[in-house]
């Protein structure tokens, strides 16, 4: 019986290091971001815009595109034929934003002006391009306590 527990342990004792090899691998990898939140990407098509609480898009989900839409030709934002991007609404987050997709993608110049024309909208709490999120470098802080060489 004490060879049977004993193998038990081994065997749940390795899967639980191959787990946690695994896991910590996963937690390491991904790529520096390429830009910080506040900038905006050379190419952008997808922005989140949160609504404030009470407003029309904020109530109807499928307001959010055609008052994006509006925004984007009153901050002249059209093609070469004079007609707007389309918006396609995506998703409602967790915290209440909605996630929009322009097609075709704005250059960084256009994604600004459109940012700042939905940020200058009263009933926007905030707008601002939907991007990929890593853990990247970040300011070295310093260590409290003694120092350990």
């Amino acid at each position: 019986m004490h060879r049977f527990h004993r193998e038990i342990a081994r065997r749940f004792g390795a899967a639980f290091f191959i787990s946690a090899l695994l896991l910590s691998g996963c937690a390491m990898g991904g790529d520096a971001p390429a830009t910080t939140s506040s900038e905006v990407s050379a190419m952008q098509q997808r922005f989140i815009v949160r609504y404030t609480p009470g407003s029309a898009p904020e109530r109807d989900p499928a307001l959010v595109a055609e008052r994006i839409s509006q925004s984007a030709r009153d901050a002249g934002l059209v093609d070469a034929k004079g007609m707007p991007g389309r918006v396609t609404w995506l998703r409602r987050l967790a915290v209440g934003a909605d996630v929009v997709s322009i097609d075709p993608e704005l250059d960084a110049a256009q994604a600004q002006r459109l940012l700042e024309a939905l940020n200058a909208e009263p009933d926007v709490q905030y707008a601002e391009p939907d991007g990929r999120m890593t853990i990247g470098p970040g300011t070295d802080m310093p260590m409290r306590g003694p120092a350990v060489d």
